[in-house]
């Protein structure tokens, strides 16, 4: 009995090694998609009716870039700036009535355009706006929280055990000279799954659905159509802006564009999102301020 037992890395046939070690494999992806899944859940909200994003917050879901050009477009529609970025007047009290706090914020950001527009850190300039707009996003639900390396590495560590254990077997499966082929598969395909998982996501479920409603109900508003702005309004051309990017800025104006991208580049960090430096930032709407079987294997098993 104690030969029979030998021939087998630590007393346990190959075969059924590797059952058990698939099923392990499964739990442990199964843990770690749950709990991602769980970080881009939305908190309950008690009010059955959400109000309306403004065109900013739309743009947020997908990028603080695309936030900045939804304001930019409402700003140059509505004549408050040049195609420069310099602000032509100051905003009216039914100016401020009419726009939403952050466009009003960047158009208090661009001030006399004393610099170019192409040479203006233009995100950093509005970094603690982006986080109040992104902070007011993340409490009602459309933006995931941010999470730090911690957080995203704890989601990996039930994988990270079964490859621990794989790997173990693996080496003493090589020294025992067993066939180890499909254990070390299992293992490396384990490991591409790490990365996947340590992905961050911008959005929460919400989020996306609400992206995509609007971006159906709004398919009017593509820059493809080329849509006239002048007749639909500023309200809407930053709507556009926010939903489907630059295209509708250079639609609008696009030496504005072209320098809203360049000075969007010359910032720190680019156009791309700040998501993950907003802290612990406070919300403002309304301020200006800134298996399978083990048959497989065959009589010899490949599990070690």
């Amino acid at each position: 009995m104690n030969n029979y037992y030998s021939a087998d890395t630590w007393g346990i046939p190959s075969q059924t090694f590797l059952q058990w070690y698939l099923v392990a494999a499964a739990v442990a992806i199964g843990l770690s998609l749950y709990s991602r899944m769980t970080a881009r859940r939305s908190p309950v909200v008690v009010d059955s009716v959400r109000r309306p994003l403004t065109p900013p917050e739309i743009g947020a879901l997908t990028s603080d870039y695309q936030a900045v050009l939804a304001s930019m477009a409402i700003l140059r529609s509505a004549e408050l700036i040049s195609t420069e970025g310099k602000t032509k007047l100051a905003l009216t009290a039914e100016d401020k009535s009419r726009l939403d706090w952050f466009t009003r914020t960047v158009h208090k950001r661009l001030g006399n355009g004393k610099v170019p527009l192409r040479q203006v850190r233009l995100m950093g300039r509005l970094n603690v706006a982006l986080a109040q707009l992104r902070t007011t996003l993340i409490d009602e639900g459309y933006l995931q929280r941010p999470q730090d390396g911690l957080t995203a590495a704890f989601r990996t560590v039930p994988i990270l055990a079964v490859i621990g254990l794989g790997v173990v077997r693996l080496v003493a499966g090589i020294a025992g000279g067993k066939p180890v082929g499909f254990l070390l598969l299992t293992i490396i395909v384990l490991a591409l799954m790490i990365p996947l998982l340590r992905i961050k996501r911008r959005r929460t479920a919400l989020g996306d659905s609400e992206l995509r409603r609007l971006k159906h109900e709004n398919s009017y508003l593509s820059p493809k159509l080329r849509p006239a702005y002048t007749s639909y309004g500023p309200s809407l051309a930053g709507l556009s802006a926010a939903l489907f990017g630059s295209g509708a800025l250079v639609l609008i104006d696009p030496a504005l564009a072209g320098a809203v991208a360049a000075g969007a580049a010359y910032s720190p960090g680019g156009g791309g999102s700040s998501y993950y430096s907003c802290g612990s930032s406070s919300g403002s709407s309304g301020s200006d301020g800134g298996g399978g079987s083990g048959s497989s294997c065959g009589g010899g098993g490949c599990g070690g």
